[in-house]
Formats: structure tokens, sequence, C-alpha cells
């Protein structure tokens, strides 16, 4: 049953295991600008994996970094990782600050279903992690969207256009002689 006043259910983490094989669906939020306020009031205290993303020409999504929180939760994890004068943060202080860093995260509240998803994802997009504990199903496969949803704070930058000229075409020293040429040809026809 829906109620009005309901808070929706934030995202998480599914999975369905099949034949010793387990089959995780993650549902992201929406890429959200960083900025402590946003933080604070859309990002619950539960355990999850979270994701910094900075926009490369304000339009292309490029990861900054990734991690998992459990103790603490995701609120808490977050304000911190995306705090540019923190000191783990100092040569990444430029893009967190440039109001073109953004996150997203996932709640996953089973502690071994949060390193298995985490281990896979640090493998699919290269991040370096510590070693994976073994894992407890013979196969185990993530499904995602394809696509990012980013709840813009401002639109994308639009291409620089050439700055206009003040006035005509400035004249080169070729043209000035030109000029005095055809002057002084004009005054010798005259006479």
């Amino acid at each position: 049953m829906f109620h009005a006043n309901s808070v929706p259910a934030p995202p998480h983490i599914t999975k369905q295991v099949h034949r010793e094989r387990a089959f995780y669906h993650i549902q992201w939020s929406v890429l959200e600008p960083v900025s402590r306020h946003t933080i604070n009031s859309r990002v619950p205290s539960l355990p999850g994996i979270w994701e910094l993303y900075y926009l490369e020409n304000s339009r292309i999504p490029r990861m900054l970094k990734m991690g998992r929180a459990w103790y603490g939760g995701l609120r808490n994890v977050l304000r911190l990782e995306s705090d540019g004068s923190e000191l783990q943060n100092r040569d990444m202080q430029e893009l967190l600050e440039s109001g073109d860093s953004y996150y997203r995260y996932t709640v996953c509240e089973i502690a071994a279903d949060l390193e298995e998803v985490y281990d896979v994802l640090t493998t699919l997009r290269g991040v370096p992690s510590p070693p994976a504990p073994p894992q407890r199903y013979r196969e185990v496969r993530i499904q995602e969207p394809e696509e990012m949803s980013i709840n813009r704070n401002r639109t994308p930058a639009q291409p620089k256009r050439p700055p206009t000229p003040f006035g005509n075409r400035v004249p080169n020293m070729f043209d000035a002689m030109r000029a005095m040429q055809e002057i002084e040809d004009e005054r010798n026809s005259r006479s």
C-alpha cells in the first residue's frame, strides 16, 4: 500500500541465486551534484557502494573514485570523500570544487553481498583494490543500467566562439605599401 507521505526506497542491490551462480542487479541513484547539503538531505546512513564522478568538458562522466561504506553509512563516507579540503582528497581538490563533480550510490545491507559486488565492480572499472576474499558462488554476474541519469545543477558549457574583431581587417605592411603605391600612381596620372 502506497501512502502520499511515504519516502521512496533508496536505490539498492537485489540478488538471485541459481545453480551456484549469483546474479546481482544494481539500481543506482541519479548522479547528483556534490555538496554537503545534497549529501546530508538525500543520502541515507545505510551501508552500500558509492562513486564520485566529474564531468569532463561538462558533458562526459569520468570516475574519480569509488568505495564501499559499512560503519557510518553512505552519508558519512560520501561527505568525507567529496570534501576537497580533506587531506586524502588534496590531489583532486580542484575537480571536487569545480561544480562539475557528481556522486551516486546504491544500498546493500548484507556484508557478504556488498563485498562480492564491490570486488566485481572494481575489477570491471579497473580500480585498484585489496585482494578479494574467496567467492561464495561459482560465478558472480552483475547487471546495471547502461545509461547514467544526471541531475544537473547547471547546463553544460557551450563551445567557445572565436572573439569578434574590433572592426575591419587590420592591414599588414604589404597592404600599406600597396595602398601607398596606388596613391602615388593616382597622383602621377592626374598630373
